[in-house]
């Protein structure tokens, strides 16, 4: 059978795991959920007849049926010989993960900030202290790719994709101009955007930089989004 990864119709959990399957090759349906009714009200009742966790996103294909976006990318990586193939390489790859997942989840409660009539206020500061921060994290993370080409050391892995689109939503979210700063970082990203498979994905239709959160986020939750600082 086609893989099937299901996912919201924005980049989200989600991005990373199609930037793999392009550049792999894997022929696969990327079915982009826009109604909530088609997945709540029917696919994930389905779902959750052969799976634990039934979820967004999930993936289908011969051999597996699983939930868990992270855990998704991390079968796939094995699968398709991404994985760190050191101690070392794997060392590397874990801690700038977990640093990397810092950011991401940073960036979901700014999103999300709290359901509360002051919202727009809590959003603006909570905003407003992360890009304070940010020069220095990036830094770091331009510091430890040093000359390496990637962040395992000197292969592609899937951790790859994952720290390209949290550092691409910076240059979304806000102006390009906090990732720019750093030539390590760009380089890095240009690197990951002439891969086979992602320079087609990125070049065609079926890729779109927004929305990179559901509709509800307080940013990146449209397609017309413009970024603020």
């Amino acid at each position: 059978m086609k893989p099937i990864l299901g996912y919201w119709d924005l980049r989200g959990r989600a991005s990373p795991i199609r930037m793999l399957l392009h550049h792999v090759g894997v022929d696969f349906e990327d079915k982009r959920y826009r109604d909530p009714a088609e997945w709540f009200g029917k696919d994930k009742i389905k779902l959750a007849k052969t799976v634990d966790f039934p979820n967004l996103p999930y993936y289908i294909d011969d051999e597996v049926k699983m939930t868990q976006s992270r855990a998704i990318i991390h079968h796939l990586g094995r699968k398709y010989n991404l994985d760190g193939s050191s101690e070392q390489e794997l060392v590397r790859m874990h801690i700038i993960y977990e640093q990397i997942i810092e950011l991401s989840e940073a960036l979901m409660a700014i999103a999300r900030s709290v359901d509360v009539e002051n919202r727009q206020e809590i959003h603006d500061t909570l905003r407003k202290a992360y890009l304070a921060s940010l020069p220095s994290k990036l830094e770091a993370i331009a510091k430890f790719i040093g000359k390496d080409d990637w962040m395992g050391g000197k292969k592609l892995t899937y951790i790859d994709f994952m720290i390209y689109d949290v550092l691409d939503f910076h240059r979304v979210l806000f102006d390009p101009k906090h990732v720019n700063e750093f030539p390590t970082l760009v380089a890095y990203l240009t690197r990951v955007e002439g891969l086979k498979g992602v320079s087609e994905y990125l070049a065609s239709d079926a890729f779109h930089s927004l929305p990179i959160y559901g509709p509800m986020g307080m940013f990146g939750g449209t397609k017309d989004y413009k970024p603020i600082d």
